[in-house]
């Protein structure tokens, strides 16, 4: 939810539109609890603090059950972020429509004739990729090696850091340093300096990072592929076509998430760095 609710993706107001909602996030089915935002699209330039007059549902467009989201609103440095949630199942292979509509109680001026903002999501059919994390050492990168996978939609690194007697989540996506072989694997790559300055952390002692992790999401082809950013960037800065009456973009993806040793830079009076792994 912090990574969803925290990318920091501003909703900003537009024209008067046929636009409903604004949708971000993404079904992942190895978590237990699923998140998406919504956004009013209005044209007006104050935000609300305070829930959405809105229900939002999740149906199985197989067995046509559905299910209630449950709201939670959060406020972070761009505003407030309307957040919802279920601890439904989300099983691979699933095909999902995402509607959020008025409530009908509510007493809305504008589209009182109840329209409504849904997309389909598609969560992907096979869970079955391997992950090889081999931590770098000095200048070296963390590789992380991945077969198996149909489509790769990011290789984060997640931090979680303690800064004032809290502990704060970072994450940086690496997806844009992927490659893959043509035969099913791709290699990527994570350098643990470049992520320790965007931190403010000293690469070379960093009592403050209480722990690191790789997290590689694949996805299905239909997830959007832009360079350097992260699942929770990508949700607003690219528009998906599938969003009916709104913005946004809501996909499926299967996670594996690896502890990883951060790479150090070497003390110039040490012996030689080993060669970094290929």
């Amino acid at each position: 939810a912090l990574g969803l609710a925290g990318c920091e993706v501003a909703f900003d107001p537009i024209a008067e539109s046929d636009f409903v909602y604004a949708f971000s996030g993404y079904l992942d089915a190895s978590a237990d609890t699923q998140w998406v935002r919504v956004e009013d699209v209005a044209p007006t330039t104050a935000p609300n603090p305070g829930p959405l007059a809105v229900e939002v549902t999740l149906t199985d467009l197989v067995s046509g059950a559905v299910t209630g989201l449950t709201q939670e609103v959060r406020t972070f440095a761009t505003g407030p972020a309307h957040l919802f949630w279920t601890t439904a199942d989300v099983p691979l292979g699933a095909r999902y429509r995402l509607e959020a509509g008025f409530i009908e109680t509510a007493i809305i001026e504008r589209l009182a004739d109840g329209a409504t903002t849904s997309t389909t999501v598609a969560i992907p059919a096979d869970g079955s990729f391997t992950v090889e994390v081999e931590s770098g050492r000095f200048i070296c990168p963390t590789v992380v090696t991945v077969q198996g996978a149909g489509r790769v939609a990011d290789v984060q690194a997640r931090y979680v850091v303690a800064r004032n007697g809290e502990a704060l989540d970072y994450r940086f996506a690496h997806v844009d340093r992927l490659e893959n072989d043509g035969a099913g694997t791709d290699i990527g790559r994570v350098y643990f300096g470049e992520d320790a300055r965007r931190m403010n952390l000293d690469p070379l002692f960093f009592p403050d990072l209480l722990s690191a992790d790789i997290v590689v999401a694949v996805s299905t082809e239909d997830w959007p592929a832009p360079a350097g950013l992260t699942l929770e960037d990508v949700l607003l800065d690219i528009q998906g076509e599938g969003v009916e009456n709104g913005l946004g973009f809501v996909g499926g993806v299967v996670t594996q998430r690896h502890p990883f040793v951060p790479g150090v830079i070497g003390s110039p009076f040490g012996p030689p760095p080993t060669p970094c792994l290929p």
